[in-house]
């Protein structure tokens, strides 16, 4: 039986580069970069620039991203590009202002880049919390906020889904229908962007 091939917001972004699908990704993923930046100690206005500067490179590159099948492929990729530009910004500090007093950006940088450091390690955890609120927010009126309540808390904040049903006032069964219909329309709207 035939299936319809589902456009991810990814492929979307890869075809045009322009328009809504752009403007979405944008609005994701630069919140993401500079709220992982200034949480790690860049100073704001350095997470400014290197967000802009990989939102820029992501623009010019992600016409030629191929998602490799392994989980987390698209995360690593955006995670070495920031790694990548951060470098970059920290060469330009030093060359440029020799009385730089903020953080070694070349340091968070290198840990960025090594996979199994504890940043990139953090990375790919708000990465995936990040992504999935953003979407979140997206699903707001097709959901109660009961059902939006019920997946955050066992998918999000890993509550026992007896415990998370009693607070609710629902039984275990509809608990577990609501947080599989919020699971699933997550996937539609992003699964691409949401790899565990």
């Amino acid at each position: 039986m035939p299936h319809a091939t589902r456009i991810t917001l990814l492929d979307r972004v890869r075809e045009t580069q322009v328009g809504a699908s752009w403007d979405e990704f944008y609005d994701i993923y630069s919140r993401l970069i500079h709220s992982w930046l200034t949480t790690n100690g860049v100073l704001p206005q350095d997470a400014d620039d290197v967000c802009q500067e990989v939102m820029a490179t992501i623009f010019e590159e992600i016409s030629k991203f191929e998602h490799n099948g392994r989980t987390g492929a698209f995360r690593t990729w955006l995670r070495r590009i920031t790694a990548n530009r951060m470098h970059r910004l920290w060469r330009r500090k030093q060359t440029r202002l020799a009385e730089y007093s903020g953080p070694d950006l070349s340091e968070i940088a290198d840990q960025l880049g090594q996979d199994s450091s504890r940043l990139s390690i953090n990375w790919d955890q708000q990465h995936n919390r990040f992504v999935i609120e953003q979407l979140l927010s997206k699903l707001v009126g097709r959901f109660s906020e009961k059902s939006l309540t019920v997946f955050r808390r066992i998918v999000l904040d890993e509550r026992p889904a007896e415990e998370v049903a009693h607070d609710v006032g629902m039984t275990l069964g509809a608990a577990r229908v609501a947080q599989h219909r919020v699971l699933r329309a997550l996937k539609e709207l992003g699964s691409d962007l949401i790899e565990a």
